[in-house]
């Protein structure tokens, strides 16, 4: 059973808005897009609660274009495991008219996770991400004859603002953000957005 993680937001700040978690990955390129992970909206003077696992997934959408804003809606996701090369990678086919994943060849280092786009997957007509605990976290535009490479172990982040789940993230324009790190062994984080908006480390108040 995979392991739970959570995180518990109490509102103590003056608004009422969105709180959307989000997910990094160091050496990120360009093209793949962060999106909001999870986001619950609430008014001040509340508490909410994330949970998720480390279970991760392919998934692809007929959004052709990650500009920031747009919104990834998954049309499909399939469980994958980076640690088990016999799931760890993933073709992306159109045939009949319709996207879909597919067995593929291929094979992919130990600890990464791919998708293989073949020569049917027109140009910037669909796009293709990897998910966590069912929730799609990251997408790229998918290209023909494109293999794209995702590594897990990402960086976790909270901001306030107006979200929407599976939206495309400008990481240049991100305010009232902060990074949830968990140390080795520890599953549940408790942080507060203040009364005058800043984040504060429910673990060290």
């Amino acid at each position: 059973m995979a392991t739970k993680y959570t995180l518990k937001v109490k509102h103590d700040g003056t608004e009422t808005g969105d709180f959307c978690l989000y997910q990094t990955c160091d050496n990120q390129t360009e093209d793949i897009r962060s999106l909001v992970w999870f986001s619950k909206r609430a008014h001040n003077d509340t508490l909410l609660k994330f949970d998720w696992n480390i279970d991760y997934g392919f998934a692809w959408s007929e959004q052709g274009t990650l500009t920031p804003g747009v919104v990834f809606e998954a049309h499909q996701n399939l469980e994958t495991d980076p640690t088990d090369l016999t799931r760890n990678t993933i073709g992306f086919t159109k045939k009949d008219s319709a996207f879909k994943f597919n067995k593929v060849d291929e094979k992919t280092t130990n600890g990464r996770m791919s998708i293989v786009c073949d020569e049917s997957i027109p140009a910037k007509t669909a796009s293709i991400g990897i998910s966590m605990s069912g929730q799609s976290a990251f997408a790229c535009t998918a290209s023909p004859n494109m293999k794209y490479t995702f590594r897990p172990h990402p960086r976790y982040w909270i901001a306030f603002g107006k979200f929407e789940e599976g939206e495309v993230i400008d990481l240049n324009r991100m305010t009232r953000k902060f990074e949830i790190r968990f140390d080795e062994n520890q599953y549940e984080r408790t942080i507060y957005l203040s009364a005058n908006n800043t984040w504060v480390d429910g673990d060290t108040k």
